[in-house]
């Protein structure tokens, strides 16, 4: 079989050509860097459902401060430094994979610099303890906790200031000093209480502002509860934050992506691939404006493209059939939500029930009608649907839901005959 270059990459974040929309974004992140290189951060907070181009526009975020991409004739020259949060982390886990995260970076750009040991000696023989604290309630490992932090939040400020410092052209050899630091936090929704995070923040912001090292920046993403992590841990911690909530992509967008696909396509290859309007008509109603729904559905019709245009049937059959796009993405997204984080088949049936009507809102006695079961057992399974926010409420209007996407309907029907 011929190998065939596929311009469209459903597994990883985009942040070429192929990222569409989000410019309301993407300005706001760019001005908040030249903020914060003039010493008043703004904090940001990306927030949108699985999908939706969070990492994406992170990653873009990510190389807009070290100065790999300029946008608007702007260079940025942040140390910018990245984490990915899980359900088990601690304070402690966090703390040390960002100190790990700085160190690589410093190291790129000046492997023999004696910063890291200068600013970090402390917290460095704090970890070499191999101290760990979770679950661990003690007020001995209380006081512990809170030390760690304080050594980490001191380092981080020594090596910011190193950094940004007339000196530091001296010390790493660079023709000017940095423009701060950028940290960047995704899935961020994951933090739980043990790790803290709305409290962490906050005591890190507070330090900043009093040594008044204001070149730090803030950027997290995760899914919308994140709000509600944050509040829990620290309610006053999301002042901190500008908040923007990611919308899928329109139909403008969705083809823009498609096109740019098409054209990375022919500038790898020397090939034209068309496409008729009928086909991004599909596209677009089979993606609902998802970026990683786009993708995976340009991937899957270029796997099973036989000639040089794309018309409405191989968007059908790409995303339908055996291994199609839609199965690729009921695995992804929806199989661990259907069948792991729900735990009973009294929410299966609810969720169901609800596919029935895609993604438009259902009174709960339409529900009520077709379950045919006990009212508390129907009310408590809404109600844990809601809490782990796999059917979304309708603001104002009491005793309303819906999925939030109507290829998850598609896929509660279809997914037994794709298997």
């Amino acid at each position: 079989m011929t190998k065939k270059f596929n311009p469209f990459v459903p597994h990883s974040p985009v942040y070429n050509d192929m990222f569409a929309g989000r410019m309301t974004e993407i300005e706001h992140i760019d001005n908040a860097l030249y903020q914060a290189k003039k010493g008043n951060p703004t904090h940001i907070m990306l927030t949108g459902e699985r999908g939706i181009g969070k990492t994406s526009l992170l990653l873009l975020a990510k190389f807009f401060a070290n100065g790999e991409i300029i946008y608007d004739d702007a260079s940025h020259n942040f140390l910018t430094v990245q984490v990915t949060l899980t359900n088990k982390m601690s304070i402690v886990d966090l703390a040390v994979s960002l100190k790990k995260n700085i160190k690589r970076e410093i190291d790129k750009r000046d492997p023999d610099s004696a910063l890291i040991k200068k600013c970090w000696n402390y917290f460095l023989k704090i970890e070499a303890c191999g101290l760990a604290f979770r679950g661990d309630k003690s007020e001995e490992t209380t006081f512990q906790k809170d030390q760690v932090v304080d050594e980490f939040i001191y380092a981080l400020v020594d090596t910011v200031k190193n950094v940004t410092g007339d000196s530091l052209a001296t010390d790493m050899g660079l023709k000017s000093p940095l423009d701060g630091l950028v940290v960047l936090i995704d899935e961020a929704d994951n933090a739980n209480a043990d790790l803290d995070l709305g409290v962490f923040l906050k005591k890190v912001n507070e330090t900043l502002v009093s040594e008044r090292c204001n070149n730090v920046m803030f950027l997290l993403a995760g899914l919308p509860n994140l709000h509600e992590v944050l509040s829990k841990s620290h309610e006053s911690s999301l002042r901190l934050f500008k908040n923007y909530n990611l919308d899928p992509l329109t139909r403008a967008e969705v083809t823009q992506v498609m096109k740019s696909g098409l054209s990375e396509y022919y500038d790898e290859t020397g090939e034209k691939v068309t496409i008729d309007d009928d086909a991004l008509r599909l596209i677009y109603l089979y993606s609902e404006g998802y970026p990683h729904f786009v993708q995976q559905i340009g991937h899957s019709i270029f796997e099973n493209l036989k000639g040089n245009k794309i018309i409405e049937t191989d968007v059908r059959k790409s995303f339908l059939g055996k291994n199609g796009a839609l199965k690729l993405i009921g695995d992804r997204y929806y199989y661990k939500i259907f069948y792991i984080d729900i735990k009973t088949d009294v929410q299966r049936k609810i969720l169901s029930i609800m596919a029935e009507n895609w993604d438009e809102w259902v009174d709960r006695d339409f529900i009520k009608r077709r379950y045919k079961g006990k009212v508390a057992t129907l009310d408590s399974g809404l109600k844990s649907l809601r809490e782990k926010n796999i059917i979304l409420s309708r603001k104002g209007k009491r005793g309303q839901y819906r999925l939030q996407w109507a290829s998850f309907a598609f896929w509660i029907k279809k997914h037994k005959e794709m298997q």
